[in-house]
């Protein structure tokens, strides 16, 4: 394709062949404008009316996608505050635990509450179960 015929001064040498200058002086030998009707305008204004409603849709579809990012995004930072928060909560409850089930505890109570004692080696018995 050969854009130099798009060039704005190569149409108007083909509209006044006179040239640029010289058009001005000999404007009687210029061809009259001519006005356009509404049928011939009619197709243009209704293309541009419907690009700028769709550089106006882009728009709005623009800023509503950076307020939903911006509403996701707040979301997410406080999604991930509450990990934070539940994961100090669980290794401080697993450190409980652990606490609570220590073996020294569990033989304290036992020895205690219950009055249970560490059996000795000929008390202990061991029961097979064979079929």
């Amino acid at each position: 394709m050969d854009w130099r015929q798009f060039r704005p001064l190569k149409r108007l040498r083909a509209l006044y062949p006179g040239g640029g200058a010289s058009a001005k002086a000999t404007s009687a030998d210029a061809p009259p404008l001519r006005l356009f009707s509404a049928a011939e305008l009619a197709r243009p204004a209704a293309v541009l009316i419907v690009l700028a409603l769709l550089l106006v849709g882009s728009a709005m579809a623009v800023i509503f996608s950076a307020y939903q990012y911006r509403i996701l995004f707040n979301q997410h930072q406080n999604l991930v505050a509450n990990w934070d928060e539940l994961q100090v909560e669980w290794g401080q409850l697993v450190l409980e635990e652990s606490a609570w089930a220590a073996n020294n505890r569990i033989e304290q109570i036992a020895s205690k509450r219950l009055a249970m004692l560490v059996p000795g080696p000929g008390m202990i018995e061991i029961v097979r179960h064979e079929p």
